[in-house]
C-alpha cells in the first residue's frame, strides 16, 4: 500500500511539472487592443479641478454714443458647468442684448485647460461712465465672483480706440431659393490672427463642413486697405422666409511679458483666446416654383452644365455591361459634392444601374469644379441600337427657370452573346417596373357595416364611453383600499390569526360532522380535538398541534376581554343590558362547568391513547356527545 502510494504520487508531481513547463515555454498571446479605447486613453485630461477665475472686460473700453462695445466674460471652465444669468445686471442705459457664447480647450502642460466666453451686446445712448457691478455665477455648483467692468463713453476720442479684433459676415447674395447653395465668407479685421472654431448661429439653413476653406486677402474696409483672414463655407436654405445668420469665432492672440528693450527682447506668452461674433445678415429664402419643372430634377439648383459623356464601348453582347461616365460641370457657385445624380431610368431592353460617385473627396470636388459618376449599362436584347437617354434637370436661379440637362444616348452595336441563366427573370422585373403606376384611389363604400363598425356614431359619442373613462378612478380607488387594508392587516397580526383559525375552525367541524355521519368514533375525536385546538391557538399564540390539553382548560377558565366581572356598574343598566350579562355568565358557567371539563379531558385522553398507547380505548361512546361538542366549539368561535 505504500508503495502504490508513493508511485501515484510521483506520477502527479512528474505530470504538474512537465505541464508547468510547457506553459512557461508558451510565448504569451499579443493583448488584444482597441485602437479607438487606445485613442481616448491617449488624450489629454481636461483640468476641471483648478480654481475657476472670472474675467469682465468691455471692447473696446471706450466708445462714443450710440457706438456698439461687448461686455466680455471669461471662465477657465467648461461652458455645460456655468449657470450663466438670462440678464446682466448692466444698466439700462446700455441697451445690453445676450450675444455669443462658447468655449475652446488649450493646451498647458500635459491637460487641456478649457475657456469660456459669455458676450453681451452693449450700444450705450449717452455718455458717461457705465460700471456693470461685480455678481456671482455658480460654476461646478460652487459661487464665482464676475468682477465689476468699466465703460467710459465720450462725446469725441483723442485718437483711434479699436477692438482686439472684428468678425465680418458676407453672402454671395441674399436672395436666394431653399435648397441653393449660399457661398458665405467669416472675414476677421484687426491684428493679424487666425480664427478657430467658426461658427454660424441660425435657423432654417445647414451648413456643409466638407466645403470650408480658409485663406488670407488683402480688401478694402472704411476706405483702407488691410489684410484678413477670410473663413469660407457653404450653407444651405431649407426653410422659406427671412433667415438670420450671424457668426462667431474664437481668435487666437500674443501677449508679451517683460520690458521691451529691443528688438530680441520680446518674449512670447500663452495665447489669448477672444470670442469674438458678428452683426447678423438676413437671407431671402423662397421656395422653387413648380411651374416649368422638367423630368429628372434631383433637386439641384445652381449653373450647372453637361460636360463629357464617355461610353467605354460601342460593341456590346447580350447580357455584357457597360460604363457610362457622365460630368457635371459648376459655372457659379454650387455644392457638387452634394449633387444627387439622376435616377437610372426603367426601359424594356436595357437594365440601368444606379449611379456611383468617382469617390473624390468633398474638397477635391470643390476645387476642381466638376463631379463625376458613372452608370452600368446592361443590354438585354440583340436588337438594341442605341443606349437609353437618362433624364436630367436643374434650377438655374440666374435665369429663374428649368435647365434641360438630360444625357444623351450613343449608338451601339449588341451581338448574341451567352445569356445569364438569369436573364429572363432580369427581363421580367424590367417589364413589371416599367408599368405605370396607377394613381391611388378610394375604393368605394362598403354594403354592410363590418364587425368591428356597427354605428356611424364615433366611440365618445357611445353611452358606456364616460364610464370607460371612470375605470381607471374606480381602478386606482380600489387599489388605494387594497392597500391600506393591507397596510392595516400589517398592524394588526392578530386579526389575520383570528380570521385564519375561524376557517380552519369550520373545515374541522365540517370533518366533524363527516365522521360523525359515517360513525367513525376514532376520525370523530380528532376532528373534535383539532377543533378545540384550532379555537384555542390564537390566544397564546401557538401552532394548534402544539396544544395539549391542559392549554385548552386554561383557555376554558379565561373570560372574554368584555366580560362584565364587576357587578357594582351593572346596576345602572337597563333591562336588555342586565338580561345580556346573565346570558354572558350562563355560558361562562357553562364552559367552566365540571362536565365540560371532564368532556375535554376525555376527548382528549382517546386521541392520545390512539397516538401512543399500546392498547387504545373504545371510542365508540363519544359520538353520542356530539352535540354538547358542538356547543362548545360554538363558545370558543364565538370568543375568536
Amino acid at each position: 500500500m505504500p508503495l502504490t502510494r508513493f508511485v501515484v504520487w510521483t506520477f502527479v508531481i512528474l505530470l504538474s511539472l512537465k505541464f508547468g513547463v510547457w506553459s512557461f515555454a508558451q510565448p504569451s498571446p499579443p493583448p488584444v487592443t482597441d485602437p479607438l479605447m487606445n485613442l481616448m486613453i491617449t488624450q489629454p485630461k481636461i483640468d476641471t479641478t483648478s480654481p475657476v477665475r472670472a474675467v469682465a472686460a468691455f471692447d473696446p473700453p471706450v466708445v462714443r454714443p450710440g457706438e456698439p462695445t461687448i461686455y466680455r466674460v471669461t471662465f477657465n471652465a467648461l461652458e455645460e458647468s456655468v449657470d450663466w444669468p438670462a440678464e446682466v445686471p448692466a444698466p439700462l442705459e446700455m441697451r445690453p442684448q445676450a450675444g455669443a457664447h462658447g468655449q475652446i480647450l488649450q493646451m498647458a502642460g500635459p491637460a487641456l485647460v478649457p475657456f469660456t466666453s459669455f458676450n453681451t451686446r452693449v450700444q450705450p445712448s449717452t455718455a458717461g461712465q457705465f460700471v456693470v457691478p461685480q455678481f456671482v455665477v455658480q460654476v461646478y455648483g460652487r459661487p464665482v465672483t464676475v468682477p465689476a467692468a468699466q465703460l467710459e463713453v465720450v462725446s469725441a476720442r483723442s485718437g483711434p480706440t479699436t477692438p482686439a479684433g472684428r468678425l465680418l459676415l458676407a453672402a454671395a447674395t441674399t436672395n436666394v431659393f431653399v435648397g441653393q447653395g449660399v457661398v458665405v465668407r467669416v472675414l476677421l479685421l484687426g491684428p493679424p490672427g487666425a480664427l478657430a472654431q467658426v461658427q454660424l448661429n441660425g435657423e432654417g439653413f445647414i451648413v456643409d463642413p466638407g466645403a470650408a476653406s480658409t485663406h488670407t486677402e488683402r480688401i478694402t474696409s472704411e476706405g483702407m486697405g488691410a489684410q484678413a483672414y477670410v473663413y469660407q463655407t457653404m450653407l444651405t436654405p431649407v426653410k422659406a422666409g427671412k433667415l438670420s445668420v450671424s457668426a462667431q469665432a474664437f481668435t487666437a492672440g500674443l501677449h508679451f511679458t517683460g520690458p521691451i528693450s529691443g528688438p530680441v527682447a520680446l518674449q512670447a506668452g500663452p495665447a489669448q483666446y477672444t470670442l469674438l461674433e458678428s452683426d447678423p445678415i438676413t437671407l431671402s429664402a423662397r421656395p422653387l416654383p413648380r411651374e416649368g419643372a422638367l423630368p429628372g430634377f434631383t433637386g439641384a439648383i445652381g449653373r450647372l452644365g453637361l460636360g463629357p459623356v464617355t461610353l467605354a464601348s460601342n460593341t456590346l453582347r447580350v447580357g455584357e455591361p457597360v460604363s457610362l461616365t457622365v460630368t457635371i460641370t459648376n459655372r457659379g457657385e454650387t455644392n457638387l459634392a452634394r449633387l444627387s445624380p439622376p435616377e437610372a431610368p426603367r426601359v424594356r431592353d436595357w437594365q440601368v444601374l444606379e449611379a456611383v460617385s468617382d469617390g473624390a473627396p468633398p474638397q477635391l470636388v470643390l476645387a476642381r469644379g466638376f463631379a463625376t459618376f458613372s452608370y452600368t449599362l446592361i443590354p438585354q436584347s440583340e436588337e438594341t441600337r442605341a443606349t437609353p437617354p437618362i433624364p436630367f434637370s436643374c434650377f438655374d436661379p440666374g435665369q429663374d427657370a428649368y435647365v434641360d440637362l438630360t444625357i444623351p444616348s450613343f449608338p451601339v452595336t449588341v451581338k448574341p452573346g451567352a445569356e445569364a441563366a438569369d436573364l429572363a427573370t432580369l427581363q421580367q422585373v424590367g417589364r413589371i417596373s416599367s408599368d405605370p403606376e396607377k394613381d391611388p384611389a378610394l375604393s368605394g363604400l362598403a354594403a354592410s357595416p363590418g364587425r368591428t363598425a356597427q354605428s356611424l356614431v364615433p366611440l365618445q359619442g357611445q353611452t358606456w364611453f364616460p364610464l370607460v373613462q371612470l375605470a381607471p378612478a374606480a381602478a386606482f380607488l380600489g387599489l388605494w383600499g387594497w392597500d391600506r387594508r393591507r397596510r392595516f392587516l400589517e398592524q394588526h397580526q392578530d386579526i389575520v390569526l383570528r380570521r385564519r383559525a375561524r376557517r380552519a375552525l369550520r373545515r374541522e367541524k365540517r370533518a366533524l360532522r363527516r365522521a360523525a355521519r359515517t360513525g367513525d368514533a376514532q376520525g370523530f375525536a380528532a376532528a373534535a380535538v383539532s377543533a378545540m385546538r384550532v379555537a384555542c391557538a390564537p390566544h397564546y399564540p401557538a401552532e394548534p398541534r402544539a396544544l395539549v390539553c391542559g392549554d385548552v382548560l386554561q383557555v376554558l377558565h379565561v373570560t372574554s376581554a368584555q366580560k362584565i366581572s364587576d357587578n357594582g356598574s351593572k346596576e345602572g343598566w337597563g333591562e336588555e343590558l342586565a338580561a345580556r350579562s346573565q346570558e354572558s355568565e350562563r355560558d361562562q358557567s357553562l364552559l367552566t362547568s365540571a362536565p365540560t371539563m371532564d368532556l375535554v379531558r376525555r376527548f382528549f385522553a382517546v386521541t392520545d391513547a390512539s397516538s401512543f398507547a399500546t392498547a387504545a380505548p373504545d371510542p365508540g361512546g363519544l359520538l353520542v356527545l356530539q352535540p354538547e361538542v358542538e356547543r362548545v366549539l360554538e363558545q370558543l368561535e364565538a370568543k375568536l
